[in-house]
């Protein structure tokens, strides 16, 4: 018993030749266009007043702490491994 690919494969196109197809209508896709082109041609807001105050901590402050954080790492790296050299010299 063989199974011909070709039937299914033209029941399939005549099922999807069928199908009903859905689209908006023009009066809906010019009122969504309109809608886009007034969004897109707004003119674009103005920086916050407390994000250009904010400027000198993102500058200075949050290096500093991403520093800090590093150092405090490895730091804690170097002194776990005296831990561990420590322990093993001891055995």
């Amino acid at each position: 018993m063989t199974i011909d690919l070709d039937d299914e494969d033209d029941d399939l196109r005549t099922i999807l030749a069928n199908l009903r197809r859905y689209d908006v209508s023009h009066s809906r896709a010019r009122q969504l266009r309109r809608r886009c082109h007034a969004r897109l041609q707004t003119e674009p807001r103005t920086t916050a007043a407390w994000m250009v105050a904010a400027s000198p901590f993102r500058g200075v402050v949050i290096p500093a702490l991403g520093a800090a954080w590093c150092l405090t790492y490895l730091f804690e790296i170097i002194r776990y491994s005296g831990v561990i050299s420590a322990y093993f010299r001891s055995q």
